[in-house]
């Protein structure tokens, strides 16, 4: 998890270097992470930031898109992370996350799209293609997959986890959702998918993501049917074939509590 010890610094971010200059993929949790992220990015080649994708507004992947406004960047996200700036919904969670993490987000200026995706985006730039998808709710409400098709390369944010538990507890989440999203990772047929918190995967890492959603549904469901509580829901599942996991203590039980609560609207 973030924190001032480790400066927020818990994902990824990627640079794409084209002929017209840099395309990013993500702005890291605070503009002096950012800032550090474009020093790196110009020892390679010294060349303009000319757009920013942010494949949701969770802190680690939007807190410092601030960096790439300055740099005149032309910031791109879901339609969704744009409603949700300009309701005040995400200055309050901004709020939150402040109480939550202490001084480590005290320079984040939440900054709004120039761009928004309703479905998808066509974006050339340079020598580079980009295809820019708009997911309904799947890990949140404003997930954007980027796939570049003639390298074979998608960049999946958080949809994606290899022997890592997802998050699901997010207000904007749907595990169904996220099951369809994850189909449709799988029939672009990437050589590379590249995501928040792992090294570059493969298809495989999809098929364990799927899994585990899928063990969550089918035996919350189950349950359920046999009138069990949540707190008895939550017992029964603690020991299971994903409990040796990253992220599992952290993440499970909140999992779990979010999709009994999707089933009930389901029915």
């Amino acid at each position: 998890m973030p924190s001032v010890e480790n400066r927020g610094f818990t994902s990824n971010a990627f640079g794409v270097l084209t002929s017209e200059g840099w395309v990013v993929v993500d702005a890291l949790s605070t503009p002096e992470l950012s800032r550090e992220f474009v020093k790196n990015l110009m020892r390679v080649k010294r060349a303009p930031v000319k757009y920013a994708l942010i494949t949701h507004y969770h802190l680690d992947h939007w807190y410092g898109a601030k960096t790439y406004k300055e740099l005149g960047a032309k910031v791109v996200a879901h339609r969704n992370l744009l409603e949700v700036y300009r309701s005040g919904e995400a200055h309050r969670i901004l709020e939150v996350n402040r109480q939550r993490f202490g001084t480590l987000l005290k320079s984040v200026e939440l900054v709004p799209p120039d761009l928004v995706v309703d479905e998808r985006m066509l974006l050339q730039v340079g020598d580079k293609r980009f295809e820019i998808i708009a997911l309904p709710p799947a890990h949140t409400d404003n997930d954007l997959l980027v796939y570049m098709p003639k390298e074979g390369i998608v960049f999946v944010g958080d949809l994606v986890m290899k022997d890592r538990i997802p998050f699901m507890g997010d207000q904007g989440a749907s595990s169904k959702g996220l099951l369809q999203a994850l189909q449709k990772v799988k029939e672009l047929r990437p050589r590379v998918i590249l995501g928040g918190h792992n090294e570059p995967m493969d298809l495989s890492a999809v098929d364990f993501t799927v899994g585990y959603v899928q063990f969550l549904r089918e035996n919350i469901r189950k349950l359920k049917e046999q009138g069990k509580s949540i707190e008895e829901i939550k017992g029964a599942l603690k020991t299971n074939p994903y409990s040796k996991y990253v992220m599992y203590e952290t993440f499970h039980n909140i999992n779990v509590f979010r999709v009994d609560a999707e089933l009930e609207m389901e029915e």
